[in-house]
């Protein structure tokens, strides 16, 4: 008999972050698509938001962090 507890990829929590995760993914290939611009724009927005989680986080280590994330998720 086949085990009838729920899956955790089928978990309401599970399918509200990944909606939040796509949501998130969508607009920042908006803001890539956005002009000659967009990729810097993108990339200060997210050191800006990793500034804002971490305060003891110093801007050229955001940004850092910042590259990496965009190097990860959309390149």
């Amino acid at each position: 008999m086949s085990d009838l507890t729920p899956s955790v990829t089928t978990s309401p929590e599970f399918r509200k972050l990944k909606g939040r995760t796509l949501t998130r993914l969508d607009s920042e290939q908006k803001v890539l698509a956005s002009g000659p611009l967009g990729p810097e724009r993108l990339l200060l927005n997210i050191a800006l938001d990793f500034m804002e989680r971490h305060p003891d986080m110093r801007f050229d280590q955001a940004v850092f962090a910042a590259q990496a994330y965009c190097d990860r998720a959309h390149g």
